[in-house]
């Protein structure tokens, strides 16, 4: 798998693995040394494959490091629910950092990716110059603040590894069809995956030993650990004073929320901006655009 990206004739992209907190996290390299730092962080059920086409955009003006968090692609995929919580998965991230000696960088997380990187920020706020986060609402809202018909389009697979147990008694033998389902969100972007290969790598992440059981275990420790946290972090007011940008599609999964209202609670002075004719995946549907986006915002020229 890992020689997916060099077949598509990308040399500049450097494979790599670190020791972090008892477990090796894969990633890839690409850009200049000396460049200031980007960090990307992948979604759920993907891995640092979703920004092949932001990649080499954003090299140009950063290093770019595309992790493959605990649980996916590359990464180990230890099996206890506590292994997945976004302190520990954040926490990953800062060892990386301090593996190639970044003293802070620029953060960009998608989906599960964005709440990895928003656990960083909270917890070391020296290590994020900036932050940005794609498609997501704070866990809080998801779970305290959305009704069932709300939760039900976009949010059903956070309800559905809550039954211990059954999810994994289901997918089994099934993979292929849950991934397919998952990843289906409209022709085009289905096609998309078919037709540059992606989608193989992406099913034989999936069928690898472990990954389904870590996945399911990612949003579980959302429910069980992350949630209480981030409900007496909200009792205390606890907020982020870093610069924050969210960006989110036109018919992505939080396009019919007051998005910067909600996130303006904790992250008083985050701004956004949709992304017309998108989807969820972002990095993979509008990727010029989403890479152009976050270079204009690293460099202070964006404007909302």
């Amino acid at each position: 798998m890992n020689d997916f990206y060099h077949s598509h004739g990308d040399e500049d992209v450097k494979h790599g693995y670190v020791n972090v907190n008892g477990i090796q996290l894969h990633y890839v390299t690409s850009g200049e040394n000396d460049a200031p730092v980007c960090i990307l962080l992948h979604g759920f059920p993907q891995n640092w494959l979703s920004w092949r086409y932001v990649i080499p955009k954003i090299r140009r003006t950063h290093k770019v490091i595309a992790v493959d968090l605990r649980g996916y692609g590359g990464s180990d995929k230890p099996n206890d629910i506590k292994d997945y919580e976004k302190k520990m998965m954040a926490s990953d991230i800062k060892e990386l950092l301090h593996h190639f000696r970044v003293k802070s960088a620029l953060i960009v997380g998608h989906d599960r990716g964005a709440r990895v990187a928003r656990r960083l920020a909270l917890d070391y706020p020296d290590l994020v110059d900036r932050l940005v986060l794609m498609d997501i609402m704070p866990t809080e809202y998801i779970y305290d603040s959305l009704s069932i018909s709300e939760a039900s389009d976009n949010y059903w697979q956070w309800v559905f590894p809550l039954a211990h147990g059954l999810p994994e008694a289901l997918i089994k033998g099934k993979e292929e069809d849950y991934l397919t389902f998952l990843l289906h969100q409209g022709k085009d972007f289905f096609d998309l995956l078919k037709s540059d290969g992606s989608w193989e790598h992406y099913l034989a992440s999936w069928q690898q030993p472990g990954a389904i059981l870590a996945a399911l275990n990612d949003y579980r420790a959302s429910y069980h650990i992350d949630l209480p946290r981030y409900r007496a972090e909200a009792n205390k007011h606890v907020t982020l004073n870093i610069n924050t940008l969210l960006l989110w599609g036109e018919q992505g999964n939080v396009a019919h929320f007051p998005v910067l209202d909600v996130w303006r609670r904790t992250i008083p002075n985050a701004i956004g901006r949709e992304i017309k004719g998108c989807g969820h995946y972002l990095p993979e549907e509008k990727p010029k655009e989403v890479a152009q986006t976050i270079i204009d915002f690293s460099q202070n020229t964006l404007t909302s």
